[in-house]
């Protein structure tokens, strides 16, 4: 038998390239009427020449592959105008590619084409033989399968059953079709790093066949190569490891497990548990629930990101975390998604003028703006990540370095380096006796009658203690003032 092989799978990513070669094989078979099983709505008495119906009968009925290619053949050429000559066609298709003939499956297709551009089976093939020969590095041939792939699953709904199969034949068609087309499509999206259309096509193919060896490795790629890493891709890896066993093709089991342990040793930080994982997804047909979050890892700082979206709802979320998200919006598809659905919640929550209440740190204070620290990395190191602007001068100024609440709009961020702006500001009530520092002009002409003591100091060198930090500053002798009634 000639041999048709997976070629080299070449997927340059980050550097890395993992490929391998999977034992020689046939392209994927559809399903076929069994020998001699005569045609459903065709039966010999409906035919003007009994002649046709026999010569398909006995073409059908051969049991070596390219014998029934060649009968087929000699069928269509006798009789051009039979209404099997479609299914005459997809039969010497099949014939041959089982006869590992896959020039001569080319030749018919090209033909079944020309009479029938909507052939389902014809474009399948097509698609198929185009990414065999892609993988081989035939650059050209993808576009085509491609090509072929978009036509067959936009015609694959008003496609009609096939006068030879019952409906389960016709479903299971359909699901096998389908996952060619799919394959093909993420095949071509993993070669143009397009990792999250990929995942979308692969996930659809694997569907189709779970133990297709290609996609089901190339979907652990699109898991692994992409940004942020998928952990589910580990899981699909080692399956493509149980599959190569299974079909006793140990050079693509190493490397397959070369490639896949490697990215789980710089997901985790190291090898550890890799080797149960494969150990026990041979025993598997479906990643479990709990899989992803049973891989520990040291996790950066956009995967944190997203990771508190996987655990809270956005609405429910700190101004900490917001930062955390809203950071690394531009990291990754993923990271903007989540940045979006937080900036929308932050949104939602100021709908109909309401304004919200943030705590920080002040880093520097001045009556119209001041600069503050929300997350406890930024208060740590004193950098600012909020720009405060007052709805009107405040006086007296809260003290550097001390923590407050203020009332205000989030009104736009920056993501690098990171900062909120909070606009319409107002120093909230219970942030009032931590106002402190020097009095600013103007001093204020009236004041709340709140009792909230703080202590001025006086031009003198002395030290009085008014009712609140607003009437102490009210006073032009007051250079000063802090939080709290006198010593």
């Amino acid at each position: 038998m000639a041999a048709w092989r997976w070629l080299a799978i070449v997927l340059a990513a980050t550097g890395a390239v993992a490929s391998f070669n999977v034992a020689a094989q046939t392209p994927p078979q559809v399903p076929t009427p069994v020998p001699g099983q005569a045609p459903g709505p065709a039966q010999r008495s409906s035919f003007a020449n009994p002649a046709e119906y026999d010569s398909y009968m006995a073409a059908l009925n051969s049991k070596d592959p390219a014998r029934r290619a060649q009968a087929m053949e000699v069928f269509i050429a006798w009789y051009p105008g039979s209404v099997l000559r479609l299914e005459a066609h997809e039969q010497a298709i099949s014939a041959w590619q089982a006869a590992n003939q896959p020039g001569k499956a080319d030749v018919l297709v090209a033909r079944l084409l020309q009479v029938d551009p909507d052939n389902v089976r014809a474009l399948a093939n097509r698609a198929y033989v185009g990414r065999l020969k892609a993988s081989g590095g035939d650059a050209s041939a993808l576009a085509v399968a491609v090509t072929a792939s978009e036509r067959g699953l936009a015609v694959m709904p008003k496609w009609q059953k096939p006068a030879l199969l019952d409906e389960a034949g016709f479903a299971l068609l359909k699901e096998q079709m389908a996952g060619v087309f799919n394959g093909v499509l993420g095949f071509a999206a993993l070669q143009a790093k397009d990792y999250d259309r990929a995942r979308v096509y692969y996930r659809l193919a694997v569907a189709a066949d779970p133990t297709n060896l290609q996609d089901v490795y190339q979907y652990s790629v699109a898991q692994l190569e992409g940004s942020p890493v998928e952990a589910l891709g580990f899981w699909y890896g080692a399956r493509s490891i149980a599959i190569a066993k299974a079909a006793k093709n140990d050079s693509a089991v190493q490397d397959i497990d070369r490639y896949v342990r490697s990215r789980y040793s710089v997901y985790r930080g190291s090898e550890e548990g890799w080797d149960a994982i494969v150990a026990r997804v041979a025993h598997e047909n479906a990643p479990p629930a709990t899989f992803k979050k049973s891989i520990p890892r040291a996790m950066t700082p956009p995967e944190r990101a997203l990771e508190i979206l996987e655990d809270n709802e956005p609405a429910k979320l700190t101004p900490g975390q917001w930062v955390l998200v809203l950071r690394h919006r531009d990291v990754s598809p993923a990271n903007k998604r989540a940045a979006e659905a937080v900036w929308k919640a932050i949104g939602d929550r100021q709908q109909g003028g309401t304004r919200l209440k943030l705590p920080f740190k002040v880093i520097t204070a001045t009556p119209e703006r001041i600069e503050g620290a929300i997350t406890d990395e930024a208060q740590a190191g004193n950098l600012v990540d909020l720009e405060v602007l007052m709805a009107r001068p405040l006086s007296p100024l809260p003290a550097v370095g001390s923590k407050i609440f203020m009332f205000g709009t989030l009104s736009d961020y920056r993501t690098q380096p990171f900062l909120f702006r909070l606009t319409r500001a107002e120093l909230a009530p219970e942030s009032l006796p931590v106002a402190g520092g020097p009095c600013a002009d103007p001093r204020p002409k009236m004041c709340s009658k709140d009792y909230r003591p703080a202590c001025g100091q006086l031009r003198d060198g002395t030290r009085k203690t008014y009712s609140n930090a607003c009437s102490a500053c009210s006073d032009p002798q007051v250079v000063t003032q802090g939080a709290g009634a006198c010593p």
